[in-house]
């Protein structure tokens, strides 16, 4: 009899043990399953990151090889302004309206002595005035809408200025609601891409296209228009397309929608770190070069130095008698490669 005990409380023992082992092997394969869980979601946020970066950096390296090769990138507009002694023809990179007497009185011509050379200096000073106060100045914002959007359409509001947003694809309620409100409160809406990934749009005349048909679509159904402003990510003379620029300039042409490029940065999207202050230096000693600038900011959600500096950037340009405008039909071209030297 106490054999058959021992037996049946071995079996017990045996099918314990069996048990704990299943059981362990269950919550091992649980723990296996949460980890690689885990891990995916770990690497899925770091690609994304990766991604994000890889961006910034391509859209760094564009701007630094721009800085050497803007101003020689800028079309002659062929706009005509009046200055004190007669008509000189400026483009968008001109630095100011100057009086042509300057250079007579350099000749040695002394005719009038003392009092025309008064005379010069005041006929100077008022063209550069009339200048100043004939200088327009876009403030335009890429790769919104963000985070930061509604604190920058709350500064806009407080100086009563409008801006031109830039915007890439969303497919969240709130940023088609961010869509909606800039158009709302005024400001004018361009298309920079749907995805904004350079290596996508920029591979093919196709991929391009149907990014580009993709992003007029979103703004369309979010906000109700029919979009005809664009900004290349990069701008147009950016040295990632694997095609010729051209290409892309022509599908524009074809379906009437004009591009901008800009001449002023605050150097939001440089390689450098720049502070608020140094932003708003940056803008206010390149605006002063151009009857019409167009200035390059970001609205993304790491740019909240760029929020800290609109503020002070809009004080001072009204303080110059500058005209702050939206861009619109009206507004100079400011492109680094002219539409108008696209063969169709």
């Amino acid at each position: 009899m106490s054999d058959k005990n021992e037996g049946l409380n071995d079996r017990l023992e045996r099918k314990k043990r069996v048990k704990r082992m299943k059981t362990g092997l269950l919550w091992l394969l649980i723990t296996w399953m949460l980890a690689l869980m885990l891990i995916s979601v770990t690497l899925i946020a770091k690609v994304h990151s990766l991604q994000e970066q890889i961006d910034i950096i391509t859209e760094n390296t564009i701007r630094s090889q721009q800085v050497d090769q803007q101003e020689n990138h800028m079309p002659n507009t062929g706009k005509k302004y009046e200055s004190v002694t007669g008509e000189v023809t400026l483009g968008s990179t001109d630095k100011t309206v100057l009086s042509v007497n300057v250079k007579k009185a350099a000749q040695g011509t002394d005719t009038g002595g003392s009092e025309q050379k008064d005379n010069e200096k005041a006929e100077k000073k008022d063209t550069v005035q009339k200048a100043q106060k004939e200088r327009k100045i876009y403030l335009t914002f890429d790769d919104g809408p963000s985070k930061n959007t509604k604190k920058i359409l709350k500064i806009l509001d407080r100086y009563n200025v409008k801006a031109t947003f830039f915007l890439t694809g969303r497919q969240d309620e709130a940023s088609l609601e961010l869509y909606r409100e800039i158009a709302k409160r005024g400001h004018t809406i361009g298309m920079h891409s749907y995805s904004h990934k350079y290596d996508e749009i920029y591979s093919s005349v196709d991929l391009f296209e149907q990014d580009l048909e993709q992003i007029q679509s979103r703004i369309f159904d979010a906000a109700g228009i029919t979009c005809r402003l664009y900004r290349f990510p990069g701008g147009s003379s950016n040295q990632v397309s694997k095609l010729d620029m051209k290409e892309f300039i022509r599908v524009l042409n074809k379906r009437e929608i004009t591009y901008f490029d800009w001449n002023v940065e605050c150097g939001d999207a440089s390689g450098q770190s720049y502070t608020a202050k140094e932003m708003v230096d940056n803008v206010m000693k390149d605006v002063v070069k151009y009857h019409t600038s167009v200035v390059l900011l970001h609205d993304a959600e790491n740019k909240t130095k760029t929020v800290k500096a609109l503020p002070v950037i809009i004080k001072k340009l009204l303080e110059m008698d500058a005209e702050i405008l939206p861009i619109d039909e009206n507004t100079s071209l400011v492109q680094h490669v002219s539409a108008e030297s696209v063969e169709d």
